[in-house]
């Protein structure tokens, strides 16, 4: 049976990786009806640890829990047990291991929301564990520089065969807002994030960079998380890691080498943007080592404007079953560097098969001017590619 369903979903995903055509639709989408921009709301680092997310979570309660029990119930049985077996033996222990005051986060989101505490840790390394994106720094014409992104998330979490939505997808949708990050009397920096989540995986700092994470799979994928998890805490967490950096760094330069540095619990791909033409960059991550560095000053791929990932390594051609690549790089040659903005990015993203029916919303960056904008994004195009 699940063969068969994994057939039929694949069907519409390989229609569209046989042909990497753009398919932004004819009229433009943007600017989108309003009721799709993300709510906004306000995180005060100075305040207490315990204190900051409350505000946010604690309305939002029975959607987060409903969701966090959602991601236990369906994650991999072998992995399960593991991080079942170190919650038994204590929550406070693996909750010390994180960074900063993020496990003191976690513990008020679980006293403001009622939900288990071990539950929201799984809740927050669960992008260590899933995750399909599509992200992008963009130079125009003028020699200003555009970040933009996609985050799909749920693959394989539940299928809702009636309505053809991922289950977990479609938990996550009504948790999305935008944050104000405060520090010191004065924002930080602002960032996407789904409630009840403490690590930063769409974020910009105003006049200094912008970062993005997506997921990257590789034969080590889930070893540094099983080895957290059975002790071994000296990795770090890509969604804490980029936050941190967010949190320290000021320029984009200091960010792309921090970036690189730290010893991570799994692979990923970060995604930089910053402020000059130049200020693009995709760092490709193993546990242990930055393995690849693809920039708008190297352009080691002769794209001439614009640097992409889509969940696999940029040197190789992605697989036959799940090319975004392709549809999105003939997208933006079409779109050109006298059309990068805002407008044409969305279009691009709003298009098949980059948005997809994992698509949770779309985030578009301007870090010189401090524009930062996020949208609800639905596949509701019949058929939509699955992945």
């Amino acid at each position: 049976m699940m063969k068969l369903l994994l057939v039929a979903l694949a069907l519409p995903a390989l229609a569209l990786a046989a042909d990497t055509k753009c398919n932004m639709a004819s009229e433009s989408l943007y600017p989108p009806k309003p009721e799709t921009a993300l709510p906004w709301h306000d995180i005060n680092l100075d305040l207490p640890a315990q204190e900051r997310w409350v505000n946010v979570t604690k309305p939002l309660a029975p959607q987060i829990s409903d969701m966090v029990y959602q991601v236990i119930d369906l994650l991999p049985s072998y992995l399960r047990e593991k991080v079942m077996a170190a919650l038994d033996q204590g929550a406070d222990k693996i909750l010390d291991a994180f960074p900063e005051d993020f496990g003191d986060e976690i513990r008020g989101i679980a006293n403001a929301t009622g939900i288990d505490v071990g539950a929201l840790i799984v809740y927050n390394i669960a992008y260590e564990i899933e995750g399909g994106c599509t992200s992008l720094v963009a130079r125009d014409g003028q020699n200003r520089t555009f970040h933009a992104r996609n985050l799909d998330f749920g693959l394989f979490f539940g299928w809702d065969k009636a309505n053809e939505t991922w289950a977990l997808t479609e938990k996550l949708r009504p948790l999305l807002f935008n944050a104000r990050i405060w520090k010191g009397g004065k924002v930080m920096y602002n960032a996407t994030y789904f409630a009840g989540y403490v690590g930063l995986l769409t974020g910009m700092k105003t006049g200094g960079f912008s970062i993005t994470v997506d997921t990257r799979y590789d034969n080590t994928f889930w070893k540094g998380l099983i080895e957290f998890f059975e002790g071994d805490t000296s990795g770090h967490f890509v969604g804490f890691t980029t936050r941190q950096v967010m949190e320290s760094q000021a320029t984009y330069a200091e960010a792309l080498q921090a970036l690189q540095s730290y010893k991570m619990v799994g692979p990923s791909y970060m995604i930089l943007g910053g402020v000059q033409p130049n200020e693009g960059a995709i760092i490709t991550r193993s546990m242990n080592e930055s393995l690849h560095l693809w920039t708008l000053e190297n352009d080691a791929h002769n794209t001439g404007f614009y640097v992409i990932e889509t969940n696999y390594d940029n040197w190789v051609d992605p697989p036959f079953y799940d090319n975004r690549r392709g549809p999105a790089e003939t997208c933006l040659q079409q779109i050109g560097t006298d059309n990068v903005e805002f407008d044409s990015l969305f279009n691009m993203l709003s298009a098949q098969p980059n948005l997809n029916l994992l698509t949770t919303y779309t985030t578009l960056m301007n870090v010189a001017e401090g524009r930062f904008e996020a949208y609800h994004q639905k596949c509701t195009t019949h058929p939509c590619t699955p992945w």
